[in-house]
């Protein structure tokens, strides 16, 4: 019988350029998990599991596709071959396991069957998944196996080490991680007769001295003793670095996993400091001064925006409600950022998926935290009188005399039907018409929208988004151009996830129409809560809620109490609030 040879580890990893190259495939794929990682991460917290597993399962997932934009074209990280995507899986798996022994080698196909299990749930769940319901059957038919959520019973440590590994590749590359770990490095070291350095005034100076010739060369003296302190407060957090009496530092608990960061206490570890960094560099800063509160908020503001892939265009023209002064500083603000590797270069301040986790979940422990609705709505108010005013539409001078059209909005797919009728003059254009929709439902515009003309194949309008490919860009048509005379439709499409989407149908085209423009006329039934599910999501709350024996009646009630409604009517409908939403707006 023939000895079992032991595997020969391959050379780079068999998704990856073996010249150095990033791909077309790589990029796509790297904008995708970005664009999705946040809403995954909120998604995947709802079963209680922590966010560092949520960027494991992308890790995962990310690795895989590599391997499969290696030897087939790849449109997206929601459309694949499912076949070729088994067999991209299973050479990762093979590739992972090099030396390591046949069980370490099916606890690695176990995690990364469980991670592409739990992806697919995702997809499905979100009505991202593009190709059959066979094909997905098929796929998990070769995943079967125990869920990602129930990992307590399952002896997978060395393989899941092994995943995040994967993860702490691109985390360690940070120009932030090599600064934080050549500074632990200089806190820790001999200094004469003692070991570690002395905490006192001169401390933060004398690093920055110490470490001039690394990432911080890039700034000046204040934002590098800034980022300094931050990243020295991180390292505390983390254990990195132990602060004895008296003053005195040294190596802490956790050094030695931070320098090598591989397994899960190193995860553990980057995952501390990095969260500790980021929450003390996005803070509120103490300093009145509007130049820097303005400055904070504008930047914050940007951040915000790159977390949902939508970031802000670097060269963009200066907004008039902000000073010279403020917009130039929150631009350096954001390439301190970009120098530490935590914003991505380009025409657009964006983020790495795994920042973006990060400071998702930075919300959620802020969120968590114990105050009560009038400390919140108190916290709430300090900061928005601190931000400048956002910009308004401009008001008619003069009243509109021009020909208006009576719309019907009909919220598609909901029991009783729910619909509102407006009046819209014909001189707006689709972006407004957007806000129009937003305010006659009662949603608050967090998600994405398009309409469609002509049919589900038909053209696509939409926001001016480099991710989203719509066919057109929404403000640069009017609302007249698609829609003209009685019996013509337009279709709107309103977060991708829920799935909401209103036919707007024109009942009349009146010559004028006195009073507001524009306005409600018309309407029946509540509008369905943002994030509750969809149509069919909705209905089964309303269900739960108005049954007091049903099984989720319990969970339901409490998170229409978090919304500020202890008591609905689903049948309630109100003119003039709707109006009064519209009035404020335009």
């Amino acid at each position: 019988m023939a000895k079992n040879k032991k595997k020969q580890p391959k050379q780079g990893h068999p998704g990856r350029s073996q010249h150095g190259m990033v791909s077309v495939g790589q990029v796509k794929i790297d904008r995708g998990i970005d664009a999705m990682t946040p809403k995954f991460v909120r998604w995947y917290s709802q079963f209680d599991v922590d966010t560092e597993t949520s960027l494991v399962v992308l890790a995962a997932v990310r690795e895989t596709l590599y391997g499969y934009a290696d030897s087939a074209p790849l449109d997206s990280v929601t459309e694949f071959d499912v076949h070729l995507l088994f067999a991209a899986m299973e050479e990762l798996i093979e590739f992972q396991s090099g030396f390591e022994p046949a069980e370490q080698a099916e606890q690695m196909r176990g995690l990364i069957h469980m991670a592409w299990a739990d992806y697919l749930d995702y997809l499905e769940e979100m009505g991202l998944w593009e190709k059959s319901n066979q094909d997905l059957q098929w796929l998990r038919s070769k995943l079967e196996g125990p869920s990602l959520f129930a990992t307590d019973d399952l002896e997978v440590s060395a393989a899941k080490g092994e995943l995040e590994d994967l993860l702490l590749t691109d985390i360690t590359k940070l120009p932030l991680v090599h600064l934080a770990r050549n500074f632990a490095q200089w806190c820790a070291n001999e200094t004469g007769p003692v070991q570690g350095r002395i905490l006192d005034e001169d401390f933060i100076p004398n690093a920055a001295k110490a470490l001039s010739d690394g990432v911080l060369k890039a700034f000046n003296t204040e934002q590098a003793e800034q980022v300094l302190t931050f990243t020295f407060m991180g390292l505390l957090r983390a254990e990195v670095v132990a602060l004895e009496a008296p003053n005195q530092l040294s190596a802490g608990a956790r050094f030695s996993e931070f320098q090598k960061s591989t397994g899960e206490e190193g995860f553990a570890t980057i995952y501390m400091f990095m969260q500790t960094f980021l929450d003390s560099y996005l803070e509120m800063p103490e300093d009145t001064d509007p130049l820097v509160v303005e400055t904070w908020g504008l930047a914050n503001l940007w951040i915000l925006e790159g977390i949902e892939a939508m970031g802000h265009e670097v060269a963009e023209p200066r907004d008039e409600q902000f000073s010279a002064s403020v917009w130039e500083a929150a631009h350096q603000r954001m390439a301190v950022l970009r120098t530490l590797g935590l914003v991505e270069e380009g025409e657009y301040y964006s983020l790495p998926g795994f920042v973006a986790a990060f400071l998702t979940d930075i919300d959620e422990e802020i969120e968590d935290e114990n105050l009560d609705e009038q400390q919140l709505d108190s916290k709430w108010d300090e900061l928005m009188a601190l931000l400048p005013d956002e910009s308004q539409r401009l008001k008619r001078e003069e009243p509109y005399t021009g020909k208006v059209l009576q719309l019907k909005l009909g919220l598609q797919a909901t029991k009783p039907p729910i619909w509102r009728r407006v009046l819209v003059p014909m001189d707006l254009h689709l972006g407004d018409l957007h806000d129009i929709i937003q305010a006659s439902f009662d949603w608050y515009d967090g998600h994405l929208h398009e309409f469609r003309s002509g049919g589900y194949k038909g053209t696509s309008y939409g926001p001016e988004i480099e991710e989203m490919e719509y066919d057109e860009v929404e403000d640069a048509f009017l609302v007249s151009e698609l829609l003209k005379a009685e019996k013509d439709r337009l279709d709107y499409a309103y977060d991708f996830g829920d799935g909401w989407e209103v036919r707007i149908d024109v009942e009349k085209v009146l010559d004028s129409a006195e009073g507001q423009l524009p306005r409600c006329t018309g309407g029946r039934r509540m509008a369905p809560i943002e994030d509750s599910g969809g149509p069919w999501g909705w209905a089964e709350m309303l269900k739960a809620m108005n049954d007091s024996a049903h099984a989720e009646h319990g969970e339901v009630s409490e998170w229409f109490e978090e919304m500020g409604m202890e008591e609905i009517d689903p049948a309630a409908f109100s003119i003039e609030e709707i109006n009064e939403a519209l009035e404020l707006e335009f």
